[in-house]
């Protein structure tokens, strides 16, 4: 199966996405990929325009990779590094990261998604559209390289790090939950992150049919029947990936000018 390959395709992956830790069959059957999609298979009309403006990387496996020099062998260079004078690129890529993050998590407007797609306003929307946006930026960071010890890996790892803060922030918020609570709530949307990036990943690489049913199953929580919201955010999507596979390495990693483009316009 997809997500079988995917995940012993690279070794390192369950380890990467904390913070928690769980099976392969675990993340199928969170999956649940044997489900029938006939429903909405047989009334989804495609996007073809978009379609052919297909994402060549996904957020879990190797795109196209752009290795980074940061060792030049100038040795002035290595001198001020060492000493701590000379720029850090990790550093500045964390510090991007999180900037990256910032901009889903500060400059989403949440309630638009709430009232375009009958959403309730609660804990679980809010993270179903920051993850949604998350994993579109781990698409562009995997293109940045994907092997360990690469800059895409390092920030795609530093901006699931940034969400999984920002998720135990806005949980101990939640008075009313113990923290025992909160712990479950967090491995159970872990868990669901891990299943969502592969489904995701399946769909964006494949036709608008299949990511229809991707955002319907993990999105929409298979709770929709009108067949223009799931083409509204399947547009949503493609135009969003496409932005952001039209920046340059300087405007992503080192100083990421990511402008998304909002719903009211789709």
């Amino acid at each position: 199966m997809l997500s079988t390959r995917l995940l012993t395709k690279f070794s390192g992956f369950k380890s990467l996405l904390k913070p928690a830790i769980f099976s392969v069959d675990r993340i199928e059957k969170s999956l649940n990929i044997s489900m029938p999609y006939t429903s909405i298979e047989r009334n989804f009309k495609p996007l073809t325009t978009l379609h052919l403006e297909r994402c060549q990387y996904c957020s879990t496996t190797a795109g196209v990779a752009s290795k980074t020099d940061e060792a030049d062998g100038n040795i002035l260079k290595r001198v001020l590094n060492k000493v701590g004078l000379g720029p850090n690129l990790k550093t500045r890529l964390r510090v991007s990261s999180h900037l990256l993050y910032e901009s889903v998590a500060d400059k989403t407007n949440y309630l638009t998604f709430f009232q375009e797609f009958d959403m309730p306003n609660t804990f679980n929307s809010w993270f179903l559209v920051t993850e949604l946006h998350v994993w579109m930026l781990l698409l562009r960071a995997m293109a940045e390289g994907s092997e360990s010890g690469e800059d895409g890996r390092f920030m795609r790892n530093c901006i699931v790090e940034a969400m999984w803060g920002d998720v135990n922030t806005r949980a101990k918020k939640l008075g009313s939950i113990s923290s025992s609570r909160i712990r479950q709530q967090i491995e159970e949307l872990s868990e669901q992150f891990q299943a969502a990036l592969i489904a995701y990943d399946e769909g964006i690489m494949s036709e608008d049919r299949v990511l229809a049913t991707a955002l319907w199953r993990r999105f929409f929580v298979m709770n929709c029947e009108d067949y223009n919201k799931i083409e509204r955010l399947v547009k949503y999507v493609r135009i969003q990936v496409l932005m952001l596979d039209q920046l340059s390495r300087e405007e992503f990693l080192i100083k990421p000018k990511v402008h998304w483009k909002s719903l009211d316009q789709i």
